[in-house]
């Protein structure tokens, strides 16, 4: 719809430009005058599309008013009528951006021709304007959509996953406003029974971040938040000199209980600062270091860390504690490895001297090796080392003391222990029972043995290797096996052809049929049969 104002010292002409627009085109006239000054304030008050304006009038010219309407930054189309003799006027009205430029008298085909010239303009204008607008907010959308992966990667990488290319493939300066200044992370931390329901959880976290991401906003030169499990964590890149009124701010915060989540007791943790992008792994784990420090010295309060530590060290099993936990589970000794767990607890409190960050790390790291040693052998009594170690962090975090991270992880390894030795119960994995299984439901069909590995879900090397070392066969002497032995069962119990047996069983040769039987029970399948019979 097009918004025309018309402004001409003659009435006459006003109401005739009114009747020669078409009623075809969309358009509203949305104000008249009779005067240039007139005309001026009702631009700027209606902010028309199109402006038809006769040259003569009194105070303000139409050129003027056109000049004028430019100043002022008005985008509105001019459509300038004039007589012959004002037709030297023409170049300065295309000097200022005049649409169109119509001698007297007015025919009504010029007119709806010009206006219908801006209407199709105006249409190609708002066309772009919507494909730059589109482009805007999907550069917006990818922006926030890098920052809160970069953010997710190092949360990540907190539980001792290594670090991927991808996590980290665009350039900072893409998504981040980098100026002079520091890198801090601030933890906000939730201390509630695991029990909780996390949708609950989830909404009550954002709250939360909400509210201490606006504290901080305006000191900052950018800030980005991320949410996961019970933490909320505030990447926040100042100037040096704000950063210790910041750590003021979030302490007045703490001590505000009239919250929608006053039911949770909040601890706050920051990290120790750094100058450098390359550097912000130590930010994110100088925080976690901080966070856990409330297992030892009290929750809802403020801790800051103040260590000059490279953070992201982290604390590993000595070649002698893996031996010696390989040997506990490669029995799957439950009561062995309890003694050993304890006594490696005992010790890392003597060597850590009580500090929950590292006690942390120690614990976690005998429960992602026990899970990994495990399921190396056997699959299936849980998830690859990455996958378990982010569970394992997200438990950890539950715990409100030293004494209940310890009790944690020590559940933890007991119950992979007892996933392990459930499976191996009677000497036989849970792969190879499937695999027994499937081939004892499908022997009489032409069977591959990617199909029968498949059943438990291994790879084809593993599955046939881990078959031999359990069972002493290989997959297709057992296969055999089985097929013989209902070969037996059909010649002893029914009045089958031996060529009928060979197909019940799964040959469809009867000569290498009978080649097998003789080879596994001893005799020809018609002198079995004569045998029994």
């Amino acid at each position: 719809m097009l918004r025309i104002l018309i402004a001409d010292d003659e009435v006459s002409i006003i109401q005739l430009i009114r009747k020669l627009i078409k009623p075809g085109l969309p358009h509203e006239i949305v104000g008249e005058a009779t005067d240039g000054k007139s005309a001026l304030e009702l631009i700027e008050q209606r902010h028309p599309d199109i402006v038809v304006t006769d040259i003569r009038m009194p105070g303000i010219s139409g050129i003027e008013l056109l000049r004028a309407a430019r100043e002022r930054g008005i985008p509105a189309e001019f459509i300038i009528i004039s007589g012959y003799k004002d037709f030297c006027y023409a170049k300065d009205a295309i000097k200022y951006g005049v649409a169109e430029y119509l001698i007297k008298p007015i025919r009504a085909d010029e007119l709806n021709g010009a206006l219908e010239a801006i209407e199709e303009k105006q249409g190609e204008r708002e066309k772009l304007q919507t494909r730059i607008a589109d482009m805007e907010q999907a550069i917006a959308q990818d922006k926030a959509r890098k920052r809160r992966e970069v953010m997710a990667s190092y949360v990540r990488r907190l539980a001792g996953r290594a670090a991927e290319e991808a996590d980290f493939a665009c350039a900072w300066e893409e998504i981040f406003h980098i100026q002079q200044g520091i890198f801090a992370v601030l933890i906000l931390k939730l201390d509630v029974e695991e029990a909780v329901e996390e949708s609950f959880l989830s909404r009550n976290l954002e709250v939360l971040g909400d509210k201490y991401y606006r504290a901080v906003r305006e000191d900052c030169f950018d800030v980005e938040m991320y949410c996961k499990d019970t933490r909320c964590y505030l990447l926040m890149h100042m100037e040096e000199q704000k950063y210790p009124g910041i750590l003021r701010k979030v302490e007045l915060l703490l001590k505000d209980k009239i919250t929608p989540y006053n039911l949770y007791q909040v601890s706050a943790a920051a990290g120790s600062v750094e100058r450098s992008t390359g550097r912000l792994e130590n930010v994110f784990s100088s925080a976690d270091y901080a966070i856990r420090q409330r297992l030892v010295g009290g929750r809802g309060k403020l801790d800051v860390c103040n260590e000059k530590t490279d953070f992201r060290m982290p604390v590993q099993l000595s070649g002698e504690a893996r031996q010696q936990l390989d040997h506990i589970l490669f029995d799957r000794d439950e009561t062995a490895f309890r003694e050993w767990y304890d006594r490696a607890y005992q010790e890392a409190r003597r060597q850590f001297r009580e500090n929950p960050y590292y006690l942390n790390q120690f614990l976690g790291a005998v429960a992602c090796y026990a899970e990994a040693a495990l399921y190396a052998r056997d699959p299936q009594i849980g998830e690859p080392a990455g996958s378990f170690c982010l569970q394992v962090f997200k438990r950890a975090d539950f715990c409100c003391s030293n004494e209940e991270l310890y009790e944690l992880y020590g559940k933890i390894a007991a119950e992979q222990m007892e996933k392990a030795r459930q499976m191996h119960k009677d000497g036989v994995s849970r792969p190879i029972k499937c695999m027994k299984q499937y081939i004892q439901g499908h022997f009489a069909e032409n069977l591959l043995l990617e199909e029968i590995v498949g059943a438990a879900d291994l790879s084809y090397s593993y599955g046939s290797s881990m078959f031999k070392k359990e069972t002493g066969l290989t997959i297709t002497q057992y296969l055999t096996q089985v097929r013989m032995e209902e070969a037996q069962r059909l010649i002893r119990e029914t009045s089958l052809t031996i060529n009928e047996v060979a197909c019940k069983v799964g040959y469809t040769d009867t000569r290498y049929f009978s080649k097998l039987f003789i080879k596994t029970v001893g005799i020809k399948p018609v002198d079995y049969r004569k045998f029994y019979s």
